[in-house]
């Protein structure tokens, strides 16, 4: 056996510990030790630490043997042994990053909307190094019958929106981009059957059709980032149209993140675990709109979202105001 005066701390206290847990029968068996060694051994703890530190060693003992080590590396990191809880819940933050560049209803063909804020918006995303770029629809103002339209054209019929907005959105050349239609978009389709956002991005061979109204785009194979658009209308508050739009997903659909569009409006919220993002516009309040008092939040967002195994883990995102 060797010199009790030349044992380690850690040993001492290891000995210490589990007699005090088990009782000196386990300790003999568990040690190997006859009865006067294991006494031998108290007493020179004693000496070294005194009771104070020998009761802190032996309270983490007991802590350490209700965790499992992952669970101990969580406590020490900060985490918080809830009441009731015979786990410590364990939240990891760290991901991936991905980068995401945000337009939604750009209008072009309006004279309300100004082709230099989308050039604007890629000189943005080019400085931030997005991973890609989203459009959440309403590419094309599109043509309405609704009286006094036609003046507020810039472009009129759909070629000459098509040519328009391929001209502009061909700028963006850095990325992929991934786009959905709106409903002003769908105007074409309803009057004549022509896809005119389907047909831009079959001309620009970054761009990426999702589809009609919604669109969903794979984070790394780990979450889904879902483009939407609608056809309903504004809310009072500003929160109640994404909350009433996540409310009506069904549960095993939700994606982690949405980048809606259509009602002009810029807010996040974080409403059933969906990261939800309205991108606003780039298309100045339209006489229309002023005359129903709905506002336009012009402007796009640049969005952070962090994947990892569990799928988003974060998100933050700076939304780029133009004022006028």
């Amino acid at each position: 056996m060797a010199n009790i005066e030349t044992l380690t701390d850690e040993k001492l206290l290891e000995v210490v510990g589990y007699i005090s847990l088990n009782g000196e029968e386990k300790a003999i068996e568990h040690f190997g030790y006859k009865q006067d060694t294991l006494r031998r051994y108290l007493a020179e703890a004693k000496k070294r630490f005194g009771d104070s530190e020998i009761s802190k060693s032996i309270a983490l003992q007991q802590i350490a043997e209700q965790y499992s080590d992952k669970e101990l590396h969580a406590i020490a990191k900060g985490g918080r042994i809830i009441a009731g809880l015979g786990k410590v819940p364990i939240v990891h933050f760290e991901g991936q990053r991905i980068r995401i560049g945000a337009l939604t209803d750009t209008h072009l063909g309006s004279i309300f909307t100004h082709p230099d804020m989308i050039y604007q918006a890629f000189e943005e995303f080019k400085k931030a190094k997005v991973d890609f770029i989203t459009h959440s629809g309403d590419v094309s103002e599109g043509m309405s019958h609704r009286a006094g339209h036609i003046y507020e054209l810039s472009h009129i019929g759909y070629n000459k929106q098509k040519e328009h907005s391929i001209e502009v959105l061909g700028q963006w050349t850095d990325t992929p981009g991934y786009v959905i239609d709106g409903n002003h978009d769908r105007w074409f389709i309803k009057s004549s059957g022509a896809y005119i956002v389907k047909d831009i991005c079959e001309a620009l061979p970054n761009y990426e059709f999702l589809g009609h109204d919604e669109g969903d785009i794979s984070l790394k194979g780990k979450a889904t980032l879902k483009l939407w658009h609608g056809e309903d209308g504004n809310s009072y508050a500003l929160s109640y149209r994404l909350q009433k739009v996540i409310e009506a997903l069904t549960g095993g659909e939700k994606p982690g993140a949405m980048i809606a569009g259509h009602t002009h409006k810029s807010i996040y919220i974080f409403e059933r675990h969906v990261h939800c993002y309205s991108g606003g516009c780039i298309q100045r309040q339209t006489k229309w709109m002023r005359g129903k008092r709905i506002a336009a939040h012009t402007g796009f967002w640049i969005i952070d979202l962090w994947v990892n195994n569990n799928g988003i883990c974060k998100t933050t995102g700076t939304w780029h105001p133009f004022y006028c």
